[in-house]
């Protein structure tokens, strides 16, 4: 089951594993007692009120709480697997709750998100972490420069754990945020042209290329990945985070872009036959719309037609 485990987090498991992984996790009696019993074989030297709580944690998780499903579950995976790095003895260096570190083999913990799918996940140090379609997010557990250190790739909403003691830094490409207890959004696509940083609240410091850039609430910075030049404008927060709810925005997005990001939240491939639409812009509110809704939009603000290809391919191309 670890192995399962492991392999459902990296996006390899087959339909049918994923079903038998499912089938255990609503057995809490047995989870529950699988855990414990590799509790008992944990090393020493990890304290044992520190492997009561992460193991209290694990089972009380909210999936427990009702049958669960594969939108909820890769939250209590990750938090097993967080368990299971404990137990092999390598982790000696986690901060959980409010103990201390030691130093320990280094540690990474590495959550990622397939097509179409949206996932929350909980830091060892506290931080909410949801994370968007496509998303890896990697937090180092064994830093020993007194800061808290994650790396993104893709899209993900941070709620940032107050601890004044510990700066957490965001690393995402060339682009590091450093913050105390905040929230913002970190957008960091390999296919697209920017990294951009959105801030909710408090504040954060944004490094890139030799600058640095002092953001407040309802502020968006932008990293040019070509031209390595940084720029700050005041935004309204709410129109970059409105993916957290399911909803739809675009804030004067190119086709070409608009289009990458229908294939990664609705996991079919997108296909624009005409270089001239790829460039028109787009902005506007749709709500939670489905991937026709969005499509037949596009279609009334522009001179595009679309057709979709046994649910698989969609072509994009000019109305004659």
């Amino acid at each position: 089951m670890k192995e399962l485990t492991e392999k459902y987090l990296r996006g390899e498991a087959t339909p049918e594993e994923r079903e038998h992984l499912l089938r255990w996790l609503q057995d809490d009696t047995d989870v529950a007692r699988w855990l414990r019993t590799d509790m008992e074989l944990a090393e020493d030297m990890i304290p044992q009120n520190v492997k009561e709580r992460v193991l209290q944690n694990v089972i009380n998780s909210d999936v427990q709480a009702g049958p669960p499903s594969f939108r909820h579950v890769r939250q209590w995976l990750t938090a097993a697997c967080v368990l299971l790095c404990l137990l092999a003895g390598g982790a000696a260096g986690w901060m959980i709750g409010n103990g201390g570190t030691e130093p320990s083999t280094a540690a990474m913990l590495t959550v990622q998100t397939a097509l179409g799918e949206h996932s929350q996940v909980t830091l060892p140090d506290g931080t909410e972490v949801t994370m968007n379609a496509l998303t890896t997010i990697t937090y180092d557990c064994s830093a020993t420069d007194g800061k808290r250190h994650v790396m993104v790739d893709g899209e993900a909403f941070f709620q940032v754990a107050k601890d004044a003691g510990h700066p957490f830094v965001v690393s995402a490409g060339d682009v590091a945020v450093t913050c105390l207890g905040t929230s913002l959004n970190v957008r960091n696509y390999e296919d697209e042209k920017s990294i951009s940083v959105v801030l909710t609240e408090g504040k954060v410091r944004v490094s890139a290329a030799g600058g640095e850039v002092t953001m407040e609430p309802d502020s968006r910075v932008v990293f040019d990945k070509k031209t390595l030049a940084m720029s700050k404008q005041a935004v309204d927060s709410r129109n970059y985070t409105c993916w957290l709810s399911g909803e739809v925005r675009y804030n004067d997005q190119t086709l070409e872009e608009i289009a990458s990001e229908l294939s990664r939240n609705y996991h079919i491939s997108m296909i624009i036959t005409s270089d001239r639409l790829k460039q028109e812009r787009f902005t506007g509110y749709l709500g939670q719309a489905s991937l026709r809704n969005v499509l037949d939009v596009l279609c009334l603000a522009s001179n595009m037609n679309y057709h979709i290809d046994q649910d698989t391919v969609v072509y994009i191309y000019e109305r004659k």
